[in-house]
């Protein structure tokens, strides 16, 4: 049994994981919503009371896997640690602290370990690989389940919100401002290679897209796929439907404030590159890492 927390900007998750062979199956995980990001002060650093939700949590998860024995307990933190800049500070606390040993991933790796993940259980060839967390998002370019480009971009669905949003809802004019903001980063890219006009969704901003797509549209529960010119038209839902929003509530409580923001990132993303179809991945960055840790980094 191997065990993976990720320490997200938006999102802390724990997950364990049985292995059989060169197969992994996830047997149990665990969430809690610390919105990191939101702890970031004006010089760039993770503040005291930040670095206290993610010991607090840290320390929980431990309790939880105590009667759990563990071949291996794999920790990583991505932009919740990597894009602040007391990064070494933080790290040493935490080890002092809960004795948890924390390995920041660069945006770089996130997106192959997402890419590893995702591709783990589907036979996609092609596509557009998007992964939008609290405080970055990661686009992995592929053909012929090769990675052709892999990039993180410092914008995601909490720090856009805490950026950008006065009220719950972005209004038209801090919605531009987050489509604005995508934008730039896109051109900044300067890649412009075909994705097969499909995107392949991981991560939890996604798997609540998916979610809402399903019972808005009147699709199965199980449905991973969706219409790009759908989801487009979620964003508008959300803010002209009262009931769409209970909806959120009823679904996706812990997304309230940034599953908007979320979805303007995706459908700017996926617009700029004609995206016409996606499908959402139950495996990610955990499942990915774990994959190359066992299976993979000894060639």
């Amino acid at each position: 049994m191997y065990g993976v927390i990720d320490i997200g900007s938006n999102t802390m998750r724990l997950s364990c994981y049985r292995v059989a062979g060169c197969e992994i199956e996830n047997v149990f995980h665990k969430k809690n919503v610390a919105g990191l990001a939101s702890y970031v002060d004006e010089s760039g650093n993770l503040s005291e009371e930040g670095i206290k939700a993610a010991i607090k949590t840290l320390k929980e998860f431990k309790q939880v896997i105590t009667n759990v024995k563990l071949n291996e307990l794999y920790v990583i933190a991505t932009a919740s640690f990597r894009n602040v800049g007391n990064t070494e500070y933080i790290v040493n606390k935490i080890k002092t602290e809960t004795g948890i040993d924390v390995e920041v991933i660069s945006g770089e790796e996130e997106a192959e370990y997402d890419f590893i993940g995702a591709t783990y259980k589907n036979n996609l060839n092609e596509g557009l690989l998007i992964d939008i967390g609290g405080g970055s998002t990661e686009l992995v370019f592929f053909e012929d389940r090769e990675v052709k480009k892999a990039v993180s971009i410092p914008i995601g669905s909490l720090n856009m919100f805490n950026k950008h949003v006065t009220g719950l809802i972005p209004n038209k004019a801090e919605m531009k401002k987050i489509r604005d903001c995508v934008k730039e980063k896109l051109d900044e890219l300067n890649y412009t290679e075909n994705s097969g006009n499909i995107i392949l969704g991981v991560g939890g901003t996604n798997r609540a897209v998916c979610k809402l797509y399903n019972e808005l549209y009147n699709q199965e529960k199980e449905n991973k796929k969706m219409k790009c010119r759908e989801v487009r038209s979620l964003s508008k839902v959300l803010m002209e439907n009262s009931n769409a929003m209970r909806k959120v509530l009823q679904m996706v409580p812990d997304r309230v404030h940034t599953i908007t923001p979320g979805l303007i990132i995706l459908n700017t993303i996926a617009k700029y590159y004609s995206a016409e179809e996606m499908l959402v991945s139950e495996c990610g960055v955990r499942e990915g890492y774990l994959i190359y840790k066992l299976f993979r980094s000894q060639g």
